[in-house]
């Protein structure tokens, strides 16, 4: 759980910071960038949704 609150924060503070350089600087690549961040952490979250899932159902 440790490992996912760690990420969590490191997704939001890698959004923050590009939606920062995107304000700055005008450079709509930065927007792609989130968008693959997003993408990227929702995947992420799915495998370790099912990983928990898959753990409470086998540790039953």
């Amino acid at each position: 759980m440790i490992v996912l609150r760690l990420l969590i924060v490191a997704l939001v503070v890698a959004v923050v910071a590009l939606g920062l350089a995107w304000l700055f600087t005008g450079n709509r690549t930065y927007l792609g960038y989130i968008g693959r961040v997003l993408r990227f952490a929702l995947v992420v979250g799915l495998i370790s949704a099912l990983f928990y899932v898959v753990e409470r159902v086998v540790l039953r």
